[in-house]
């Protein structure tokens, strides 16, 4: 069976990038085949991350390898670059959702990530604009990820409350 060679658009093309990166992550091609329920031919995982070959990774695949990714930059490479494509940005749930008494503490965290994000954001504009630099200098992606998690994990603690009626 040949596939049809292909230059895929950018958003497509993201998915073989992070496919790609799964692969890589979970230890390469061998490993991935020994990590899949279903597709076990080695060949298949490195089609699955070449740009100009029009064969993707299943979903089921996808789970198999980004189960055993858990904890790796990147992770869940697949889901994190599917999330981008429909226009939104995967955030983990906290494992366990916090405690009711503490509220004030999980809202204090959340102040304290959005004052190191927004901190970082003003001390670079106040020092002539907000550059590509300044965002890697300043870990601001990274703090507005903790904002994100922080937020997440308050949200769950407010479900919780809401639930207990």
């Amino acid at each position: 069976m040949a596939d049809r060679v292909v230059q895929h658009e950018p958003r497509r093309q993201s998915l073989k990038v992070a496919t790609g990166e799964l692969i890589e992550a979970v230890g390469g091609q061998e490993r991935a085949a020994e990590y899949s329920r279903r597709i076990k031919r080695q060949q298949s995982f490195s089609d699955y991350a070449l740009p100009n070959v029009d064969a993707f990774m299943s979903i089921d695949t996808a789970m198999d390898l980004e189960a055993v990714t858990v904890g790796k930059p990147g992770w869940p490479h697949v889901t994190r670059a599917l999330c981008a494509r429909a226009g939104g940005a995967f955030v983990a749930m906290p494992a366990a959702v916090p405690d009711a008494a503490e509220a004030h503490l999980r809202l204090a965290e959340l102040t304290k990530e959005f004052s190191d994000v927004s901190g970082g954001m003003l001390a670079a504009l106040a020092a002539g604009g907000l550059s590509a630099r300044d965002v890697r200098r300043r870990a601001l992606v990274a703090e507005a990820d903790e904002l994100v998690t922080k937020a997440a994990e308050l949200r769950a603690l407010l479900e919780r409350i809401e639930a207990e009626g």
